[in-house]
């Protein structure tokens, strides 16, 4: 009999193949309208011409119609089911998909029963043929997907019979770099594709053992986020995340400071009128925007505090279609500040 956690993830697949025919034939061509409109909208200058303002608002009206179906019935759906399941803990980086489940398939690689591999191989095809069917993130899960393929991947190829690999066709692509600089140069490069960038951990901490963590007997994921998600290979034996981004930017001057702190209450205000956010989110949201705004009119600025806080209210940010006016304020309070983000749909 599989262990509970390993049940878990089966019934989560279970869950998944069960709307597959729906996701397929319903929420699929919905997706592929939706990336048509956000071309059509990535070709028009709103604050330039008033024809295209005109237009703009248009193809936003249809993009926030036409998603708010994905967001409601696949998007949530599929994040409380993780959530209840255990899979997943709520954080905004998924890190957790990996950490709350690693321990205990190392363990059932270890010491499964013989009558357990016909189970795995059932869902291995499951899983398999979902992400081949669909191969979509829906435009809003492509974090979750990317954690649950690396998790299951681990699972899955301990029971196969062959050397390829199954997950080849929808998995990122990794490239290797030896910098962080390079990384950078490479997301940028790659913008829109699904790739990675392995670092060594000699090179990430430039061969200082004083500047290296200390080692300890875990398997916890350790990842590097900058702006999108950027894996950091070869330190498996560390603990923790390491969250690398622009410093913070904070004007000495108490009006300067005064005056973001204004804009971030007018987007406070925007997050609270805006439609297409559930609760939950613009709970999130405001709450760590609010945190931003009483900090930087601190004495002493916490700049760690603020990136947390804006890195928060990213990943939230990153899976919503919000208007116009919103997008705008998201992106002054965030160029103020220096904190980079991208893929904000608006």
């Amino acid at each position: 009999m599989v262990p509970q956690k390993i049940q878990s993830l089966f019934d989560l697949i279970d869950y998944l193949d069960g709307n597959k025919k729906e996701y397929i034939e319903k929420y699929i061509p919905l997706c592929s309208e939706l990336e048509s409109l956000s071309k059509q909208r990535s070709l028009l200058k709103p604050d330039s011409n008033y024809i295209d303002k005109q237009q703009y608002d248009i193809v936003q009206k249809q993009i926030k119609e036409k998603f708010s179906p994905i967001l409601t019935n696949i998007c949530t759906p599929i994040s409380n089911k993780l959530l209840e399941l255990g899979i997943w803990s709520g954080d905004q980086t998924y890190a957790s998909i990996w950490n709350n489940n690693i321990s205990e398939i190392s363990d059932f690689k270890r010491s499964f029963a013989a009558e357990d591999v016909a189970q795995v191989m059932v869902y291995k095809h499951k899983y398999l043929s979902f992400r081949a069917e669909t191969n979509s993130d829906f435009l809003c899960l492509s974090m979750i997907f990317q954690g649950l393929d690396e998790i299951l991947k681990l699972l899955f190829d301990f029971f196969k019979d062959t050397t390829v690999n199954e997950f080849e066709s929808f998995e990122a692509e990794i490239i290797k770099v030896d910098s962080i600089e390079d990384a950078v140069k490479g997301f940028a490069e790659n913008r829109g594709k699904n790739v990675k960038f392995s670092i060594p951990a000699k090179n990430l901490f430039n061969g200082s053992s004083e500047t290296q963590p200390a080692k300890h007997h875990t398997n916890i994921k350790n990842e590097i986020f900058m702006g999108d998600k950027i894996v950091v290979g070869d330190i498996t034996n560390n603990s923790g995340q390491i969250i690398i981004g622009k410093d913070i930017k904070i004007s000495n001057s108490m009006n300067d400071r005064k005056e973001i702190a204004d804009k971030i209450e007018e987007l406070i205000q925007l997050i609270r009128q805006e439609p297409n956010i559930e609760d939950q989110q613009r709970q999130s949201l405001v709450t760590n925007f609010d945190k931003v705004k009483e900090e930087i009119s601190e004495e002493n600025p916490d700049k760690s505090k603020i990136f947390k806080w804006l890195a928060n209210t990213k990943g939230v940010l990153e899976n919503l279609v919000l208007t116009h006016h919103v997008t705008e304020a998201v992106h002054w309070v965030y160029e103020n500040l220096n904190f980079v983000i991208h893929h904000i749909r608006g």
